[in-house]
């Protein structure tokens, strides 16, 4: 008797896999611009889907610095640590523990904390809404209730939505083309990240900078949590980061996005993928930068901290996928992807795995600085540390 395989529960990495994914959620021959989406406060299989992503993971080791344009980078950013003296208490604090000064110290604290995390809550950083023609009335019926809810008395916070009053950057509903999500979807973008993932996220924000701070032609990461927004024909939505690599001086341009988990990726592996596949496909379609250098290999890419392991993952794509995103891409062209290249896990209680990724990222922060600008000569001199 033949034995049946199961279907695979990884996320498509090829089109075969694709096609069978989209046979499965019933979106086959259906795009990102003729599908109807209901309201959410996540992504779901049949939005992701309709992105066209493939998705591949691969250890550290498999990392090939010359496939994304980092291996001169790389190479600079070695000979910028071998001279670096706090990188060198920070090699040398493993696997004693803390360090008690220097510019790791902070980085190093908030990794040991990191590694004991213990929530596995996912909170997602995406919201979808459908684009509707809705009255101003109706649009002012709930922006009401919202300043309302902020006239009222305040008191001691209970951690609920409801305590949650007021919402930095929160757009006049009366000024937004777009569906206001419901009650429930306000009130899961209104939650703050929880306790053990803003340690994470503090975790790699500092030892991100901690790398860079001290070197003068070297981009600098925020824990800015900057929104981005796509519309489609029938939908749009909204992807929240939990920081990214600056491009410095009056720009907003972002040459990296960061994304944080306090679980393991394995734990929640499709759902944090998909969530950071949409960040992606934002960060895409609002700045596609057509003359400059995002669209160049390994330009656009995620740095991923969950728990206490941290991922890089590279985004491939070429003009006919920004097409798509656009719809404008020809009749009868070829069906473009978006390509998801992940890489790692990068254990930070690891010395081995710290001294590796160390000059990774630290290659990525010295070329963005680079693309940003390219009149000027590469002139590193370190600050101090």
């Amino acid at each position: 008797m033949a034995t049946t395989t199961s279907p695979s529960t990884d996320l498509p990495s090829d089109e075969n896999n694709w096609n069978d994914w989209t046979a499965r959620y019933q979106v086959s021959g259906s795009t990102i611009h003729d599908a109807t989406l209901t309201s959410a406060s996540t992504i779901s299989e049949k939005q992701y889907l309709l992105f066209q992503i493939l998705w591949t993971s691969g250890s550290g080791r498999r990392l090939r610095l010359t496939q994304y344009d980092l291996e001169t980078w790389k190479r600079e950013a070695d000979k910028l640590l071998e001279t670096f003296r706090s990188w060198d208490k920070y090699r040398q604090s493993f696997p004693s523990g803390p360090i008690r000064e220097g510019t790791f110290a902070l980085a190093k604290r908030y990794q040991s904390q990191a590694s004991e995390s213990k929530d596995e809550i996912f909170q997602s950083n995406v919201a979808f809404s459908p684009i509707a023609n809705r009255t101003r009335s109706k649009m002012g019926s709930l922006e009401q209730k919202l300043r309302e809810a902020q006239l009222e008395t305040p008191t001691k916070s209970t951690g609920k939505p409801s305590d949650l009053l007021e919402v930095d950057g929160t757009p006049d509903a009366g000024d937004s083309p777009f569906y206001s999500p419901g009650p429930d979807e306000i009130a899961h973008l209104m939650y703050p990240q929880t306790k053990d993932e803003q340690i994470v996220n503090t975790a790699l924000v500092d030892f991100l900078n901690a790398l860079s701070m001290h070197f003068l032609q070297a981009s600098d990461w925020t824990l800015h949590r900057k929104s981005f927004k796509a519309a489609f024909q029938h939908t749009s939505f909204e992807a929240r980061t939990d920081g990214y690599l600056e491009d410095g001086g009056s720009s907003e341009r972002v040459r990296a996005l960061i994304e944080v988990k306090p679980m393991l990726r394995e734990k929640k592996k499709n759902p944090i993928r998909m969530q950071e596949a949409a960040q992606m496909v934002a960060w895409i379609k609002s700045d596609p930068d057509p003359r400059g250098a995002l669209n160049l290999p390994g330009r656009r890419l995620h740095i991923s901290q969950d728990r206490h392991q941290i991922f890089i993952t590279f985004a491939e794509y070429d003009e006919s996928y920004i097409q798509y995103l656009n719809n404008t891409l020809p009749p009868k062209s070829p069906r473009p992807f978006l390509k998801m290249h992940e890489f790692g896990p990068w254990n930070t209680m690891a010395r081995s795995d710290m001294e590796d990724i160390g000059g990774i990222l630290l290659a990525i922060a010295l070329r963005a600085y680079s693309d940003a600008h390219p009149s000027k000569p590469s002139s590193n001199k370190q600050k101090g540390g």
